[in-house]
């Protein structure tokens, strides 16, 4: 759709210059550039927010009317800035999740809950298909609150578990006959994530035992956050009062990525040549590729083949993200970071190894790679290290607190 829509945009300059005038059309509308047409909505773009500004108030409902006459059915105009930064600076990670139409609820509201405004419940559930950035989202909420000052309500490091941690965890208190003390850990007055939360299906004995956490906490000034693939509603084998309970609360739908969306996404991929050299491969991609961010990122290194820029975000090199991990978790456990890719075996150090394995896989990296960076180990041994470590963050509350903490 984007020839049809250039060639629609040069025909009908001469009908807006002469609707508006020549000087305003040479100040503010000569320069917006046709990005995509999609859904019924014309995407331009402004060289800046104060020409985007300007045309958004004065010149929409032309820009719609004379667009709409000259392609035949009634469109929308939404206007957009280039992005501020340069390209190449542009960075999309969990620390800097793409924000449009998608997700821009979800956003705004775990925004809110991050400076500690008060809002009209203290639960939320956040669905939507896979690769639309949910978990994304959270990990940037997240750190939000871990930046906030320590005095105030609702600022404490959150609590983090994703639905297979949790089972695992409930299952070893429940062997245990420590179930009590695990449901204490989790109606603390701290922020709770419960992530891929649709995985509770189907498991009775958990539901209950989430129910009895979800209603401890409502008395808690903290926020509990659900994220799950389907709406409660659709969640499979839902015990009834679990889903009327979090219909209680605020549930918002996280959909994949809009035009502007991919295509900031797939800018802050490409870094400076989208400025120019592949300005038009960039936008091309993000007006035919509709899907979730791990199809626009794999339709984006196709494009590319072998010659993959050198800022692919941080898992381009993932020698950068295991240096980053190592040493965080070097400072947090107390070791020493030349020990971790080494072959000494005491507890604290081994443990120490166990974690940074795991968090490099969270973090996107392969088994292969972290067995390199950790001194030749196997893939095998890799995936070894990640699964004892779940065993025993199950049965270990403090080691979950230092796993929190670096994450």
């Amino acid at each position: 759709m984007l020839p049809v829509l250039e060639d629609s945009w040069t025909r009908v300059q001469a009908t807006l210059c002469e609707r508006v005038g020549k000087a305003a059309h040479t100040a503010w509308i000569a320069e917006l550039r046709p990005l995509m047409l999609e859904r019924s909505t014309v995407y331009l773009e402004a060289p800046n927010k104060m020409v985007a500004d300007r045309v958004r108030t004065l010149f929409r409902p032309l820009l719609q009317e004379v667009l709409s006459a000259d392609i035949g059915t009634a469109l929308q105009v939404e206007l957009q800035t280039r992005d501020a930064q340069r390209f190449d600076e542009l960075e999309v990670s969990p620390q800097h999740p793409v924000v449009d139409e998608g997700n821009r609820t979800a956003w705004l509201v775990l925004k809110s809950l991050g400076n500690g405004r008060p809002l009209p419940s203290n639960l939320f559930c956040f669905h939507g298909p896979s690769g639309v950035g949910k978990t994304f989202l959270l990990r940037w909420w997240r750190e939000q609150v871990g930046e906030r000052s320590p005095g105030r309500a609702g600022t404490a490091a959150a609590m983090w578990f994703d639905l297979p941690g949790l089972l695992k965890a409930f299952q070893a208190a429940h062997q245990e006959s420590r179930v009590a003390g695990l449901h204490d850990e989790l109606v603390q007055a701290r922020p709770l994530v419960l992530d891929e939360f649709h995985r509770i299906a189907g498991k009775e004995k958990l539901q209950q035992f989430v129910l009895s956490v979800l209603r401890a906490r409502e008395s808690l000034v903290v926020p509990t956050v659900l994220a799950s693939r389907w709406h409660p509603n659709d969640v499979r084998d839902l015990d009834p009062t679990l889903a009327s309970s979090c219909l209680q609360g605020f549930v918002a739908s996280i959909e994949r990525p809009g035009p502007v969306g991919r295509l900031r996404y797939l800018r802050a991929l490409e870094g400076a040549p989208s400025r120019n050299g592949r300005a038009a491969a960039v936008e091309s991609l993000a007006q035919n590729v509709v899907g979730g961010f791990p199809e626009l990122r794999a339709a984006w290194a196709a494009s590319r083949g072998a010659s993959l820029p050198p800022k692919y975000l941080e898992l381009i090199d993932p020698a950068r993200v295991f240096a980053r991990l190592r040493d965080r978790v070097a400072e947090t456990c107390g070791v020493p970071v030349q020990e971790l890719p080494g072959k000494r075996q005491g507890r604290t150090i081994s443990r120490a190894r166990k974690v940074l394995a795991w968090l490099c896989l969270q973090n996107g990296l392969s088994g292969s790679e972290v067995g390199r960076f950790l001194g030749g180990r196997t893939r095998a041994a890799v995936s070894y290290m990640a699964l004892t470590l779940q065993e025993e963050l199950a049965k270990s509350a403090e080691l979950r607190a230092i796993v929190e903490a670096l994450q």
